[in-house]
């Protein structure tokens, strides 16, 4: 399979070298190009079936086993060692989808500096508003191993098990909170995906997500 192009990143190819260093289910990378600009992603293909097909037609118990395997694999990102320093992506800035724009920054040396990054308000937001989001926010965090757009899109399966987690352009070394806050901002047509997520989260953060949920609202788009 290869995946090229101008919004293409060598992070993302990065990310899915370190994930199969962790045993995880991605494709293997066979050849990563870059020019700077341009980059092309050479990896193996894949077999099985998008989850967000297949997804409609589970039963709970499949959806649960589903979900608890899913779990595995991103306890197992979050127990990585960093393999550098900050907040970012790769061997890059940090990459933040917002509705429906890209925003870049950084890598940033500390939660402090992201959280500036992040907490980037529209001008017209009233003070008290900007007050109260910047105030819930902490910078004690600790920095995980992140994929960033946790969707049934991006996961193949078969025979019920997971074979490929897909799409690691978003992924790179967050907070720990930001798996399970952009796992709610993702689209999907499954209905039910997100009632799942006690299931793919041994840890909810409640606080974070409602946060979020607040900011998006005064954020710039």
């Amino acid at each position: 399979v290869r995946k090229a192009g101008l919004r293409v990143h060598v992070e993302e190819g990065r990310a899915l070298q370190f994930a199969h260093t962790l045993q995880l289910p991605v494709p293997v990378v066979h050849d990563l190009i870059s020019d700077g600009q341009r980059t092309e992603i050479l990896m193996a293909f894949a077999e099985g079936e998008c989850l967000e097909e297949a997804w409609p037609s589970m039963d709970p118990e499949q959806k649960s086993s589903i979900a608890e395997q899913l779990k595995q694999f991103i306890n197992t990102m979050r127990e990585a060692e960093p393999n550098q320093p900050g907040i970012g992506a790769l061997g890059g800035p940090a990459r933040d989808l917002r509705q429906f724009t890209d925003y870049y920054g950084g890598p940033f040396s500390s939660e402090t500096d992201f959280n500036e990054f992040v907490l980037d308000f529209l001008p017209t937001t009233p003070s008290p508003i900007r007050a109260a989001i910047t105030n819930s926010f902490d910078n004690r965090n600790k920095i995980v191993f992140t994929h960033g757009d946790l969707t049934p899109r991006n996961v193949i399966v078969k025979d019920g098990r997971i074979q490929a987690i897909l799409d690691w352009e978003y992924s790179g070394w967050y907070p720990e909170y930001w798996e399970y806050v952009k796992f709610f901002d993702r689209p999907t047509a499954c209905r039910d995906w997100k009632d799942y997520a006690t299931n793919i989260f041994d840890k909810q953060y409640t606080r974070e997500l409602l946060t979020f949920q607040a900011l998006a609202r005064w954020q710039r788009p």
